[in-house]
């Protein structure tokens, strides 16, 4: 009868170590399956910003930004241009401010993905009439 209990208490042991490595691969699964969901995030965000930074950096060198960003695919709408892609839409609105010493152009640029704005680059360049 000793025999018959001492293999008993060793299947419950067995049968507890088996549910804690279970329950241990479990817990292993959500942490890579989270690690990879935020890796994949942290990808977009990043391809979000190098195509804001892009556009920004693009708009600051053209001469004439409406044609900038027709050569870069965008579509104005209401005063604002948009391109979208894939993963997130580019929008761009511009303003430009005329003085006796020259133009002052303002870019907005921003990614966007589901209404949630990604990316916010603000930039400007002067361009000064020269008389």
């Amino acid at each position: 009868m000793r025999s018959g209990n001492r293999s008993n208490a060793l299947l419950v042991e067995l049968l507890i170590v088996v549910m804690f490595f279970m329950l241990s691969a479990t817990v292993l699964l959500q942490v890579f399956a989270t690690a990879r969901n935020q890796s994949a995030q942290a990808g977009r965000l990043t391809e979000a910003l190098g195509a804001a930074q892009n556009t920004a950096d693009r708009l600051y060198a053209a001469q004439d930004a409406g044609e900038a960003l027709r050569e870069m695919g965008f579509e104005e709408k209401e005063g604002v241009w948009r391109l979208s892609g894939e993963e997130f839409d580019v929008t761009v609105a511009v303003e430009e401010t005329q003085t006796a010493s020259g133009l002052m152009r303002r870019h907005q640029v921003q990614a966007v993905r589901d209404g949630q704005v990604l990316v916010d680059l603000p930039s400007a360049r002067y361009q000064e009439v020269r008389q």
